[in-house]
């Protein structure tokens, strides 16, 4: 069905739906308030019927009595007779003279109308005896006492009925039979009203929807139609809205015709509307835009090439030009003023302010060199002071200050960073061999038999822990070395998903002693990457390790790969078990744990080496966090 109302014979369906829904709401809602204004809810239809057709009654007698009435004799002349149809009239003097009928005469004239005429005395003689109609009344008496009171007046008595047989189809007829089916759907019309509003807003929306579309096709397929700038669609509504309002006083049939050819052709605008608004291109596609932007454009490339001048241009060339400009502006002054005042100032002004500005700019080009150069990190660049002014002299000086500061503050840090590297070192060296005879007459021991459990259990706590130990001062030799970046790395072209399978077998006996489901996604096209596999394995132990010692129990670990364009994205999350309160700064810190209560065995530099490791094979390593979510993003190129 949907592939249907997409063909040409479906759309064309539900736009006819559209014209004819409407046409049958609207006139349900005229209909309705024709029936209320006119009292068809209190009234029988015997009485609408007979009070409607009085009025018409009244009306087709009037209008033979103009069409036929001598306004120069005041008298009726047989001028013009029309049968009428069905309705039958006679028209006779105050002596009961019959002066004009129709072809043929009822049973019984059911309507009478009594009219006055009397002679105008405000007209010259030569102009003639002009008539007026004085007055209308169905009542009698009133013009017959009108006509004793002045014998100038004349009475016409205007009488007329309808042929029961009701032989033509006239407006009498049309009249009747509309007045039967309006009273028969007094109450009905409502719900044609409603069902035809219903159908009327189901097929437009179903013709909107299908505009532009194609059967078994998705993408949109504008027609040619679509492609005209949408001003050009709306000129013509436009013309025959105002054509409209210049003929409303006095043609209405043209209004008529006009808005009804408009009304045809809008559902039509409103598919072209629809299309252009599922194609993003109902602003783009009209001549105001495109000339806004061809506007904007020129003014861009005037903009840049002003900029251009300007940016390639000194500060010296820059004043010269500011000065000419007002030079000119001088000498406009001076011409309109015409005072020799003027011409000494202006001469006196430029000898003693022209080489002044000069002199300043010059200075201050120094001074924008200067900074430049130190604002680039070369702080040996030292600005030469000498014959400048005292307040620019100043402002030298501490820039030459600032660049000799800044070259001790980075020989500090150099320094202090070198000593704290080899101070680690060489403490870690001194500690580790001390720390590995523990460890290995901490293992004799616990292999020793002994009677005393306390004893074995003891050994066992001292192995572990010296074990932990020398855990830490590896981690922490690591993690400065890294930090300074004196870890040799050999970047290598790598298949990124070998990293994620690796893992996941190796930490899968791990995972599964932590009661934690390790979950792994990767493409299945290749991405490769530059990065030091033994660097790399380090990385993911870490992030994995630190997994497994702070996730939730009975929870899954996600490890995904996923290709971002240019990057390969290995995505770590997991569920912690403890309340996160930092933020990805403060993870990222030396010797942050997870727990606050340090429970776990960690040194708190897993992420910091891993962070850091990343960035020496040109990678990126983020850490965010989402109530209890913890997620590691690890960004490498492609290659």
């Amino acid at each position: 069905m949907k592939n249907f109302f997409r063909t040409f014979v479906g759309k064309g369906i539900l736009y006819t739906a559209v014209i004819l829904s409407t046409l049958m709401f609207l006139a349900s809602i005229c209909s309705a308030g024709y029936m209320i204004f006119s009292d068809y809810y209190k009234s029988s239809e015997e009485d609408l019927r007979k009070t409607e057709l009085e009025r018409y009654a009244s009306n087709h007698l009037e209008m033979q009595f103009y069409n036929n009435f001598n306004f120069t004799t005041g008298k009726v002349d047989n001028v013009m007779v029309n049968d009428d149809g069905n309705f039958l009239f006679r028209i006779s003097d105050k002596n009961g003279n019959v002066i004009l009928t129709s072809h043929h005469e009822p049973a019984e004239y059911t309507y009478k109308e009594y009219i006055t005429v009397l002679p105008r005395e405000d007209v010259t003689i030569t102009e003639g005896t002009r008539y007026d109609v004085t007055s209308h009344s169905s009542s009698s008496k009133v013009y017959e006492d009108l006509v004793k009171l002045n014998d100038k007046q004349e009475l016409y008595i205007l009488e007329g009925g309808l042929d029961p047989e009701l032989k033509y189809i006239d407006d009498f007829k049309l009249f009747l039979t509309f007045h039967h089916t309006l009273y028969t759907l007094k109450y009905g019309i409502y719900f044609i009203g409603i069902a035809s509003f219903v159908l009327m807003i189901v097929s437009f929306v179903a013709l909107m929807c299908v505009s532009g579309r194609r059967p078994k096709k998705e993408e949109i397929v504008p027609w040619y139609f679509h492609k005209v700038p949408y001003e050009l669609l709306l000129v013509p509504f436009v013309f025959v809205m105002l054509i409209g309002a210049s003929s409303f006083n006095g043609d209405e049939e043209i209004v008529v015709t006009l808005l009804g050819i408009m009304y045809l052709f809008f559902p039509l605008l409103c598919m072209s509307t629809a299309v252009r608004i599922k194609t993003h291109t109902l602003i783009k596609n009209t001549l105001t835009y495109k000339a806004i932007m061809l506007c904007w454009k020129i003014l861009k490339l005037i903009g840049k090439g002003i900029y251009a001048v300007l940016k390639n241009m000194g500060i010296l060339y820059k004043v010269l030009i500011a000065l000419f400009v007002m030079m000119c502006f001088w000498f406009v002054m001076i011409g309109v003023h015409d005072r020799r005042a003027n011409v000494f100032l202006f001469f006196m002004t430029a000898l003693i302010v022209i080489p002044a500005i000069i002199v300043v700019v010059l200075q201050v080009n120094k001074l924008r060199k200067g900074a430049k150069e130190l604002a680039a990190g070369n702080f040996d660049h030292v600005i030469d002071t000498k014959w400048m002014l005292p307040e620019i002299r100043k402002h030298a000086e501490d820039l030459n200050n600032i660049a000799e500061a800044q070259k001790i503050a980075v020989a500090e840090k150099v320094k202090s960073e070198r000593m704290k590297t080899e101070l680690i070192t060489n403490v870690s060296h001194d500690i580790k061999t001390p720390l590995t005879s523990i460890i290995n007459y901490a293992d004799l021991i616990s292999k020793e038999e002994t009677t005393s459990e306390k004893g074995k259990e003891y050994s066992e706590v001292l192995v572990r822990q010296s074990v932990r130990l020398k855990t830490l001062l590896e981690d922490l030799v690591e993690a400065s070395k890294a930090s300074t970046g004196n870890l040799e790395v050999d970047l290598q072209p790598c298949d990124a998903q070998v990293f994620v399978t690796q893992c996941a077998g190796e930490f899968e006996e791990k995972f599964n002693k932590a009661n934690l489901t390790l979950v792994t996604s990767v493409p299945e096209e290749s991405i490769r990457i530059m990065a030091d596999g033994r660097r790399m394995q380090r990385v993911f132990d870490n992030l994995l390790n630190n997994a497994c010692k702070y996730s939730l129990p009975g929870t899954r670990v996600y490890v995904d790969l996923q290709d971002n364009g240019n990057d390969a994205v290995f995505v770590f999350k997991n569920t912690s078990k403890e309340q996160l309160n930092m933020s990805e700064e403060e993870l990222m810190e030396r010797f942050t744990r997870g727990d606050s209560s340090r429970n776990t065995e960690g040194s708190g530099l897993g992420l910091s080496i891993a962070g850091n490791l990343a960035e020496l094979q040109k990678g990126t390593l983020r850490l965010s966090t989402d109530g209890d979510l913890f997620k590691a993003t690890l960004t490498f190129p492609k290659i």
